[in-house]
């Protein structure tokens, strides 16, 4: 299968980030390279841009990509970006000039029949994206409790009607298991009021999204990944986030609030106490979003939201 990604904001990501010649930058969302391939171009031979995806997919595709345009300067790593910490000692990164995160689901992963990160068709009810430790999505939606698929379908997913989708399906699963899209697809319209089943955006979306992060561990994966960035990063070098879901956003954008106060003591304490010293400053003060040109081109960039800091403080 073709490796299909429209990359989101990427103009407005190089820009911000301002490669040159000899630097190092690190691209935690590798997909189908376009990110990769730009800082690659920038940083040149002398330079070194380290590539890091989960899914395999992408990575055999960007293989394909660096050698037909003679990339030399690309290190590909098949790992979970919540390891970045041990990946960057793995490969010596210190000092590095900037990293970069895509949050978001390739076109190629949706089209991916083999797996079920898309809700159109019958495909088998997987939304792992590979290396890495996650959860079967068939498990968690054939054991979890009540409680807990509700709460998925709600913290994950947005999804205004979880407590309810999460009964019928454990009214479903007692007669057989729920194991492809379709089955899922069918439970979710049965319970979905006839006024919401017209709606633009499809009514099995939220849910497909929160089981997705819930099989990843997607929000805890990021809250590791930014951890380790201030370490990697040198001072003055940039971290650049592009979020596509509320809850991947509010965790980059309260971690980057946090990392940009030189004190978090409450308000009432006398004198700080805690020691804390502001890492970051932020380079935009609210988030970029995509261009009316970008989202005619590429609808599933609606969502995107970019945050863009600079490190400021050394350990």
């Amino acid at each position: 299968m073709d490796y299909k990604h429209i990359p989101v904001l990427l103009r407005e990501v190089v820009e911000i980030l301002n490669p040159q010649p000899g630097q190092t930058y690190i691209d935690c969302t590798l997909g189908g390279a376009s990110y990769t391939s730009a800082l690659a171009k920038e940083v040149g031979q002398k330079g070194r841009v380290i590539a890091i995806d989960a899914d395999e997919m992408a990575i055999k595709n960007a293989e394909s990509i660096i050698k037909n345009n003679n990339f030399q300067n690309v290190i590909l790593v098949h790992n979970n970006f919540r390891n970045l910490a041990d990946i960057a000692e793995e490969y010596s990164l210190e000092g590095v000039d900037g990293i970069v995160f895509d949050l978001g689901l390739s076109s190629a992963q949706l089209d991916d029949e083999s797996r079920g990160f898309s809700f159109q068709g019958d495909r088998p009810l997987d939304m792992a994206f590979g290396a890495g430790e996650v959860i079967s999505t068939q498990k968690i939606i054939n054991s979890s409790p009540l409680s807990e698929l509700t709460r998925i379908f709600r913290e994950f997913g947005e999804e205004f009607q979880a407590y309810r989708l999460a009964k019928e399906i454990i009214t479903v699963r007692k007669r057989k298991p729920i194991k492809t899209t379709k089955e899922l697809v069918d439970i979710i319209l049965k319970i979905t009021p006839v006024r919401f089943s017209k709606s633009k955006i499809h009514p099995a979306t939220r849910v497909f999204q929160a089981l997705r992060l819930a099989t990843n561990d997607e929000f805890a994966s990021l809250k590791e990944a930014l951890e380790a960035t201030p370490k990697i990063l040198k001072v003055g070098g940039r971290l650049a986030v592009v979020t596509f879901h509320s809850g991947e956003d509010r965790i980059v954008k309260q971690w980057l609030k946090q990392e940009s106060l030189d004190c978090l003591c409450p308000p009432q304490a006398p004198v700080c106490v805690c020691g804390h010293k502001a890492l970051f400053k932020p380079i935009i003060r609210k988030p970029l979003m995509v261009s009316e040109e970008e989202l005619k081109a590429n609808p599933r960039s609606r969502s995107a939201k970019l945050r863009v800091a600079e490190k400021i403080f050394s350990f």
